[in-house]
């Protein structure tokens, strides 16, 4: 999809993260203290992939590692003051970059771009109804 890698590259210009990395400190915040594994699965990265880039987020200083107090062999993240202050900043930046990206288009077309969205989120709002119906029985959504 060209238009989302256009948006992301404006959304996110000016970043030291990879957009990948980005995703994996919003992943690390939104679980709180949390094993490697289970960021591989939920980024659905192989291990090595996802312990080269939080090897990177640990250098800047955005995540930290932990052994388990509880089983030696894990390793546990969690992300620093410094981390959530940069996903403060990057989403308040982010925003305003929507902002000002949405200025620029006439009324009609904000009109345009607002239809479009209601009518993605209706097609992913019924295809996960669908995904979550029992096999052989779709589920009808009254969306």
């Amino acid at each position: 999809m060209k238009v989302m890698g256009r948006l992301r590259s404006t959304l996110h210009e000016g970043m030291d993260l990879s957009y990948n990395q980005f995703k994996m400190l919003l992943a690390i915040n939104d679980k709180g203290i949390c094993p490697l594994t289970t960021l591989a699965t939920e980024l659905s990265i192989a291990m090595s992939s996802a312990s080269e880039m939080l090897d990177k987020l640990v250098t800047l200083g955005l995540v930290r590692r932990s052994v388990d107090a509880e089983s030696r062999r894990r390793v546990t993240i969690q992300v620093t003051d410094e981390g959530e202050k940069l996903i403060s900043y990057l989403q308040k930046g982010i925003v305003e970059n929507y902002r000002s990206l949405l200025e620029r288009l006439s009324d009609s077309d904000q009109e345009r771009l607002v239809d479009a969205l209601e009518t993605l989120v209706e097609i992913l709002g019924h295809s996960a109804v669908l995904e979550r119906a029992p096999e052989g029985k779709p589920e009808r959504s009254h969306i």
